[in-house]
C-alpha cells in the first residue's frame, strides 16, 4: 500500500506542476481532493441515487409509477393497466419497494401499492415530462 501512495504522489506531484499550482504539495493537495469528494457527495447518498436511478432504468417500473401517482393499485390492478403477467409485476414493484419508491398497504388479504415518496417522485416526472 505504502509503495501505491508513493507512485500517486509522484503522479500528484506532476498534475500539481502542469496545473501551475505552488501553495501546495501532494500530500496537501491529495488531502484537498478527498475532503472536496466527501463534501460534494457522501458514500450513502450516492449508493441511494444509485439505486433510484437503478429502478428508474426500466421503462415499466416508470409506468408503474406514473400509475401508482394516480391512485393506490393491487397487482391485478396493475396487469390490466399494462397488459403484463403477475410474476412480471410482482418484480418490477419489488424493484421499487427496495428503492424505496413504493410501498405496499395490506388491506386484509389485498396488498396495494402506493408512492412512498410523493415529493421525490413529482421531481423526478418533472425530469421525464
Amino acid at each position: 500500500m505504502r509503495r501505491n501512495y508513493s507512485t500517486l504522489k509522484n503522479v500528484v506531484a506532476k498534475l500539481l506542476k502542469v496545473k501551475g499550482v505552488k501553495t501546495l504539495d501532494a500530500n496537501e493537495y491529495i488531502r484537498k481532493i478527498q475532503k472536496l469528494s466527501n463534501e460534494v457527495v457522501m458514500q450513502e447518498r450516492a449508493e441511494y441515487a444509485a439505486k433510484i436511478f437503478s429502478a428508474l432504468a426500466d421503462p415499466i417500473r416508470i409506468r408503474i409509477l406514473k400509475l401508482l401517482e394516480k391512485e393506490s393499485m393491487c397487482v391485478c390492478e396493475l396487469m390490466i393497466a399494462l397488459r403484463l403477467r403477475q410474476p412480471l409485476i410482482s418484480y418490477h414493484l419489488r424493484m421499487l419497494r427496495e428503492s424505496g419508491l413504493v410501498k405496499p398497504i395490506k388491506k386484509g388479504k389485498w396488498v396495494f401499492y402506493k408512492i412512498a415518496d410523493e415529493k421525490l417522485v413529482k421531481q423526478i416526472f418533472k425530469i421525464i415530462k
